[in-house]
């Protein structure tokens, strides 16, 4: 999904001491769980008036912040509980996701709900959103200079000079109060690493710069996720998958993520006239059958790309059955095959961008490729270049293919 032609026409200057622009708990993994959990909130009525109560005592949030997250039981964290809520409620309703009635308790409802679908589909998605939302509000609030002389020249120095910015224009935008700088440089450090991740150039950790450009783990608010980096002690890293992965099925059971799943199937499927994305009878295609849509990285494997449109391709049954899974439908992946499938969709996403449909995303494309082969690709490398990327491993599996 394109959010530039939303947010283009959306403006997010601040309003002097009006609503919540950003907070230090604004992360991508919390953006998306919030999402996830208003999307299960309204499952059956998606004009439902809700409020931040409804979200904290939902059973789906609740799972999600104690397995998910690792919180202490809300009843020994109500404020932590309270703030990562509220806070994601409130930016949504600044970008204009939510609308908000201020009566108190204040009570919201859903005003763009494809954009909410999409972000709620993972942590991936919703990052989309706030890079974009990020550079809208920085142009929008008179930050833009100061931004684009650290992108020119990443240093430290230039860093501080964009809190110092950020500090004087929170000063006459924001409630803040006092001369602790503590807060506004939270908050303005996860507004720079967004802004430093979707540029590809060094981000801050520690309120220091790196040397190199800024990774995705800065973003999110549990880095100890499903991505691997620090697993909890004792746990190898097949465990630690395995029970996220079981965790997840537990939300999944509410029924939301299946349901995203399904409508992206019926989209991608709908997209190829009911018909294979791989039209080579070298690979069993065969004219005129019904269509099956296959995930090329397993779901129980790799979870939040399970209701991603890059994840799925449109197959054949036999296809599916007897080239995708290695023995049996549903059993291991045959990892030639899941290359063939990468390589075309890789084809179809470029066709499709380059018609400027608003269908695909590259960007989670690539976080798929970097997931499951361990590469370290930016959204900017060249669809050519990870084009022969992918050639490359095919030779390496199966060097008559080449």
């Amino acid at each position: 999904m394109d959010f530039a032609k939303y947010i283009e026409n959306r403006s997010l200057k601040k309003v002097p001491k009006v609503g919540v622009h950003f907070e230090q708990k604004i992360t991508p993994d919390l953006f998306w769980c919030v999402a996830f959990v208003i999307l299960d909130l309204t499952k059956s009525n998606h004009e439902l008036i809700f409020t931040d109560q409804d979200i904290r005592t939902s059973s789906t949030y609740i799972t999600l912040m104690r397995d998910y997250f690792s919180k202490a039981p809300q009843e020994n964290a109500e404020g932590e509980f309270n703030k990562v809520s509220r806070y994601q409620l409130e930016v949504m309703v600044y970008a204009g996701l939510l609308n908000k009635n201020n009566v108190r308790p204040s009570r919201y409802s859903i005003n763009q709900l494809e954009i909410l679908q999409y972000i709620a589909q993972n942590d991936f998605s919703a990052s989309h959103f706030l890079t974009a939302y990020v550079d809208k509000f920085i142009a929008d609030n008179g930050l833009s200079d100061v931004f684009e002389a650290y992108h020119k020249d990443p240093t430290q120095d230039k860093y501080e000079y964009i809190k110092q910015a950020y500090l004087q224009w929170a000063r006459i935008n924001t409630n803040i109060k006092g001369a602790n700088k503590d807060h506004t440089n939270r908050v303005i450090n996860k507004i720079f690493n967004l802004y430093c991740c979707a540029h590809n150039i060094p981000g801050e950790d520690g309120s220091r710069v790196k040397s190199s450009p800024c990774p995705y783990s800065y973003l999110i608010y549990k880095r100890t996720n499903f991505r691997d980096v620090d697993l909890p002690r004792g746990m190898t890293r097949s465990e630690y998958k395995q029970f996220l992965t079981e965790q997840l099925a537990t939300v999944d059971q509410e029924g939301v993520l299946d349901s995203f799943m399904k409508k992206a199937k019926d989209e991608v499927k709908k997209k190829y006239n009911m018909d294979s994305e791989i039209e080579d009878i070298a690979w069993g295609y065969a004219p005129d059958r019904v269509v099956e849509a296959h995930h090329i990285l397993p779901r129980r494997s790799y979870p939040q790309f399970a209701a991603s449109k890059e994840n799925l391709i449109s197959l054949t049954p036999d296809q599916h059955r007897s080239l995708a899974h290695v023995g049996k439908y549903n059993g291991p992946l045959d990892p030639i095959f899941q290359t063939v499938c990468l390589q075309v969709k890789l084809d179809h996403i470029v066709e499709s961008l380059t018609s400027d449909e608003d269908f695909y995303s590259y960007r989670n494309f690539v976080s798929m490729v970097n997931a499951i082969y361990g590469w370290q690709l930016t959204e900017d490398t060249a669809a050519n270049i990870l084009a022969d990327m992918l050639n490359d491993r095919l030779k390496v599996l199966q060097p008559q293919l080449a």
